[in-house]
């Protein structure tokens, strides 16, 4: 049985390549998994690759899956629909699987879609490996836990849920043969090195926190599980020495939750003389003087920390568990020990008002990042957030394609659509066009690539600052 997995592109029908992106390890865990099994998998990064109807046709005609797979996140869920109804009618009788967060969150509605045939619910690895076995053997679906379909007569089934992979050494790891290596890129502003190939990893999966406004449980659930430092590091290594990956990132959830492993992972790193330069996110809570220096030790040169408001009672409401003391003191030890620190903020979450969006200006400033972000808070499907916004009527729009970071959809009686969007520009505006941090973002450009993409967000920030001055 042959199954091609599918990463959606920003849009199936314009043909221009992202500034940035990363390899989508989603997939690449589940076409390992397959291919430990001797399943034949391939992987389209339609991301990347700039995938179109012509070029999804061509490869159905030139690999004839039995079964598509396609990732979803809710940004794409659109794109995701139309690459299953392009396989549909192409392809009738291939079977369409769609995944990933959104349809953990909304594969009731889904599913309904007359070109999507089942919905993976939560990790899909296990899912995605018994799935094709009981269709390659003819047995009925309904034994597989963690999916969602629509039967023949039309009612929607949910069988039962799949537990959490509680071991995560027992994956093995992404695939990475499976994807161009070579094509992949972070934004200027998270890679150092002009040498070698960039690569994104994962060493944890879910989250113990209770965040508002964050779907990662919703798909990897509230337990905290890790890979051990040795699978880490055996990972990296394999990396740098197969695919001469120099920059590394690692996109936990929460990277930095458990100090003594990551020391144990810095530790590995400098003992296997691995010459990476790496940066990660991690919680303003969860950092100390000792982790900070071992981090740069072996090879961290940045810490991105997701700040997300300047006033307290807004924390508080979000769930984040953080104190402006943590954010100032994380910032300052960060500052300390030599490493590139960025802030993240998100602009209208519940309870904002223009008088608490001033109170984020003002930390920002004063905690004062090498690169700080403004984005306008979304309620992703299946958060708290959402639900909240859903209940009060808040929700303008249910184009899924405008749920992205840059758009405003919820509006409260504080604060109106338009409100939010001058916010996010008066904040970007404020705290860039200062004659520091433009010298210091001048003094970062090391190539071509950094230009490029500095220069678009330079027409990002100059956009903002007419707007401001039209309204």
């Amino acid at each position: 049985m042959k199954v091609l997995l599918i990463h959606p592109p920003i849009s199936m029908t314009e043909d221009t390549p992202p500034l940035f992106n990363s390899l989508p390890l989603g997939l690449g865990y589940i076409a390992s998994v397959l291919e430990q099994n001797n399943i034949d998998v391939r992987i389209i990064d339609g991301y990347i690759e700039g995938l179109n109807r012509e070029r999804l046709v061509k490869a159905l005609d030139d690999y004839s899956p039995d079964i598509v797979g396609v990732s979803v996140v809710t940004p794409r869920a659109k794109q995701g629909l139309e690459i299953a109804k392009i396989v549909k009618e192409h392809s009738p009788e291939t079977r369409v699987v769609l995944g990933g967060p959104h349809i953990t969150a909304l594969g009731h509605e889904v599913v309904t879609h007359d070109e999507v045939d089942i919905g993976v619910i939560g990790e899909g690895e296990n899912t995605m490996l018994e799935l094709v076995r009981a269709l390659e053997n003819g047995k009925d679906i309904e034994s597989v836990a963690g999916i969602i379909y629509q039967d023949k007569d039309g009612r929607v089934v949910r069988t039962k849920s799949r537990e959490m992979i509680k071991n995560l050494d027992e994956l093995p790891r992404p695939a990475y043969h499976l994807l161009p290596i070579g094509k992949y890129n972070p934004p200027a502003a998270w890679s150092k090195r002009t040498d070698g190939n960039y690569a994104n990893i994962i060493t944890s999966r879910g989250c113990p926190h209770s965040c508002t406004y964050c779907d990662v449980r919703i798909t990897f659930g509230r337990r905290y599980r890790t890979h051990s430092p040795e699978h880490v590091v055996d990972e990296l290594e394999y990396l740098y020495k197969e695919f001469n990956v120099r920059n590394v990132s690692f996109r936990d959830s929460i990277f930095n939750l458990n100090k003594e492993r990551i020391k144990e992972i810095c530790r590995l790193i400098i003992k296997r003389g691995l010459d990476i330069s790496w940066e990660c996110n991690g919680r303003v809570n969860y950092v100390d003087e000792e982790l900070l220096r071992i981090m740069k030790e072996s090879g961290c040169w940045q810490i991105q920390y997701g700040v997300e408001s300047g006033n307290q009672e807004i924390l508080n409401r979000a769930a984040r568990n953080t104190t402006i003391e943590q954010i100032k003191e994380a910032f300052r030890l960060t500052k300390k020990v030599g490493l590139e620190v960025h802030g993240y903020f998100m602009v209208g979450l519940p309870g904002e008002t223009k008088e608490t969006l001033k109170d984020t200006i003002r930390l920002a400033k004063e905690i004062n990042p090498d690169l700080v972000g403004f984005t306008i808070a979304i309620p992703f499907p299946g958060t708290e957030f959402f639900e909240w916004a859903k209940e009060h009527k808040y929700l303008r729009t249910d184009d899924w394609n405008s749920f992205v970071y840059n758009t405003a959809i919820v509006e409260t009686p504080h604060l109106s659509i338009n409100d939010l969007l001058k916010a996010q520009k008066k904040a970007l505006r404020s705290y860039y066009l200062r004659p520091s941090q433009i010298l210091k973002q001048a003094l970062k450009m090391r190539s071509f690539k950094d230009l490029k993409t500095n220069l678009g967000y330079a027409k990002v920030l100059l956009f903002s600052f007419k707007d401001i001055y039209r309204g």
